[in-house]
C-alpha cells in the first residue's frame, strides 16, 4: 500500500489502515514562491514541509457569531510606546450600551492576549444578545486551496465554536462564576449562538461542502477550568448536533483541544470527533500515546503527542 498524502489523511479520518502515520508540521501549507513567512529564515523549512509532509489547509467562509454581517463591532489600534506590542480596542456597539474589549497584539508575530474582556457582569450578556444579527452570504475558498494542494493533503473548512465564542467574551474566570450565578442566562446565550452556527453549517453543507469540518476551543470548557457537568452542558450538548450534521452529509470532524483529555476521549468519540489534536503528553497533558492508541484503536484518529518545547530544548540525540 502506497498512499498519497490526501488518501493517507482521509483514511485516518475513516479509521482505516494506512501505509504509515501521517507527518504534520503545524502551520505547514503548499508553499508558493513569495508566500508570507513569519521570518525569511523560515523559508527552507517551509519549502521542505511543503514537499514532504502531509498537509492540512484551512478554508473559511465569512462568519461573525455576535452580529454577523452587521457592522456593530468597531476596532482601532492604539500605540502604547512599545516596539513589540500594540493594543487593539474592539467596541461592541449594542442597543443597551457599548462594551470594550482590549487585546495586546504583537508587532512581530507572537501570540496575542486579552487584557480586558467585553463581558464583565451578567447584564453585559444581555447587551450581547441585544445586538442585531444577520448572517453573511455563504462563500468559501475551498476550491482555490484544493487547486493548489492537489493530492498533497486535505482542505478543511474551519468554523467557530459555540462555547469558545462565549468564553472569548467573558474570560475563564467570569464564565466559571456565571456558571453558578446566572447559569440559565449562560445557556440562553449558548442557545442563540448554537442556532446561528447550526444554520451556518447547514448552509455550507447545502452549498456542497464535503471536506472535513474543523474547530478549536473546547479546552476552555474542560476541567479544571469548568466542571465535568459544565463540559457536557456547555460543549458536548451543543457540539454533537454539528458532528451529526457533518456525518450525515458524508464528511468528517477534526477538533483541537489542549489539556488533559484522556478521560474525555470516550465523550469525544460519542460526540463524533474523527481526529483529535494535540493529545499532549505529561506535564501539559495526560496522554500516553501507546496506551491511548491501543485502547481506542479503530475508534478515533489521534494527532500530536509531540511537544514543541521538547524540539526546542532537548539534546540532539533525543531528537
Amino acid at each position: 500500500m502506497l498512499l498519497t498524502s490526501k488518501e493517507r489523511i482521509m483514511r485516518i479520518f475513516e479509521n482505516k489502515q494506512v501505509d504509515r502515520p501521517a507527518i504534520k508540521l503545524w502551520g505547514a501549507w503548499k508553499y508558493q514562491e513569495g508566500d508570507e513567512l513569519l521570518h525569511p529564515s523560515y523559508e527552507p523549512i517551509a519549502r521542505k514541509a511543503s514537499d514532504i509532509t502531509d498537509l492540512f489547509i484551512y478554508a473559511r467562509s465569512p462568519y461573525n457569531m455576535y452580529c454577523g454581517k452587521n457592522e456593530s463591532i468597531s476596532s482601532e489600534y492604539v500605540e502604547i510606546g512599545d516596539p513589540l506590542w500594540v493594543q487593539r480596542h474592539n467596541i461592541y456597539h449594542t442597543p443597551m450600551g457599548d462594551l470594550r474589549h482590549v487585546q495586546m497584539i504583537s508587532k512581530v508575530g507572537e501570540p496575542g492576549y486579552t487584557i480586558e474582556y467585553p463581558v464583565k457582569e451578567p447584564n453585559d450578556l444581555k447587551k450581547i444578545l441585544s445586538m442585531k444579527y444577520a448572517p453573511y452570504d455563504y462563500s468559501d475558498d475551498i476550491l482555490k486551496h484544493q487547486v493548489i494542494l492537489k493530492d498533497r493533503g486535505v482542505v478543511m473548512l474551519t468554523i467557530d465554536h459555540i462555547g469558545y465564542s462565549l468564553q472569548r467574551l467573558t474570560g475563564s474566570e467570569n464564565l466559571a462564576l456565571f456558571s453558578f450565578d446566572c447559569r440559565e442566562l449562560v445557556l440562553e446565550v449558548l442557545d442563540v449562538f448554537a442556532k446561528r452556527l447550526y444554520d451556518h453549517v447547514r448552509t455550507a453543507i447545502n452549498n456542497g461542502v464535503r471536506v472535513p469540518f474543523s474547530w478549536v476551543g473546547p479546552e476552555l470548557l474542560t476541567p479544571p477550568l469548568m466542571t465535568d457537568n459544565d463540559f457536557d452542558e456547555f460543549c458536548f450538548n451543543y457540539d454533537k448536533p454539528i458532528c451529526d450534521m457533518v456525518h450525515n452529509a458524508g464528511s468528517y470532524v477534526w477538533m483541537h483541544c489542549h489539556g488533559k483529555v484522556r478521560k474525555l476521549l470516550e465523550r469525544y468519540i460519542k460526540m463524533g470527533i474523527d481526529i483529535l489534536n494535540p493529545l499532549e503528553p505529561p506535564k501539559n497533558g495526560d496522554i500516553d500515546m501507546v496506551e491511548t492508541a491501543k485502547t481506542f484503536k479503530g475508534r478515533i484518529g489521534l494527532e500530536g503527542n509531540i511537544e514543541m518545547q521538547e524540539i526546542l530544548l532537548e539534546e540532539p540525540e533525543i531528537l
